[in-house]
């Protein structure tokens, strides 16, 4: 599967809680005018992808956003948390959140 990464600092480091976009266009949002948009490769195969719940617009909070929350559903089996975020030009898409090391050794930067 073909991902987005916008980073600030032009760097990519594949992490827990990393965010990743379907649509380039919304990594080049999250990058900004001095970042970099980085296409990444996950081998979704025999993941956990578990669907949570999104952004909420009026608290702008979103609960994969949050260490604690990731690191439960880790706990419970989930790999990557799939959920519907808004950027800050509220447009909506689905973000992917790795969670677990399964996924991140499933990700890596497209050559």
């Amino acid at each position: 599967m073909k991902l987005y990464h916008g980073s600030h600092d032009g760097q990519l480091t594949i992490h827990e809680g990393i965010c990743l976009a379907e649509q380039e266009s919304f990594a080049e949002q999250y990058a900004g005018m001095n970042g970099e948009v980085f296409e990444v490769e996950l081998d979704d195969e025999g993941l956990n992808v578990v669907d949570v719940p999104g952004y909420d617009h009026d608290t702008n909070d979103c609960p994969a956003d949050d260490a604690e929350y990731r690191a439960a559903r880790a706990a419970e089996g989930a790999d990557v948390l799939r959920y519907e975020d808004e950027d800050e030009m509220g447009r909506e898409h689905t973000c992917y959140r790795l969670v677990s090391d399964r996924a991140l050794a499933a990700a890596a930067e497209a050559e």
